[in-house]
């Protein structure tokens, strides 16, 4: 439970920061058929699909590296699901934001795979 209140607290934070920079939240916590997408968010015509990590520091290891390949590829047919969906348009990326509770950092890793 409290690793879900974690997260769910690092997808608050990075939400913040998107909007902050001019994002427009299109969802959050979607749900496909072999996954979830944290957060979609789109600035100008690009929609980015961001997965957010919550750690308390990145002393050891990056937040980032806890999305490997299978995760990249859950993440990428659930992507798929939403833009069939919504019948987008737009560019896309993934994103990957990390949030570190200790020091209060965030980092943006923008195509952070394909």
């Amino acid at each position: 439970m409290r690793d879900k209140l974690v997260g769910r607290y690092g997808e608050e934070i990075a939400a913040g920061f998107l909007r902050k920079k001019g994002y427009t939240i299109l969802a959050s916590g979607y749900r496909g058929p072999v996954g979830e997408i944290d957060l979609i968010a789109q600035q100008g015509d690009t929609v980015a699909f961001v997965e957010v990590k919550t750690r308390r520091s990145g002393r050891y290891l990056p937040a980032s590296t806890a999305v490997g390949t299978e995760k990249q590829r859950r993440i990428r047919a659930t992507a798929d699901a939403w833009i069939t969906e919504y019948q987008s348009r737009c560019q896309f990326r993934f994103d990957i934001i990390e949030v570190y509770t200790e020091d209060k950092t965030i980092r943006h890793i923008r195509n952070a795979f394909i």
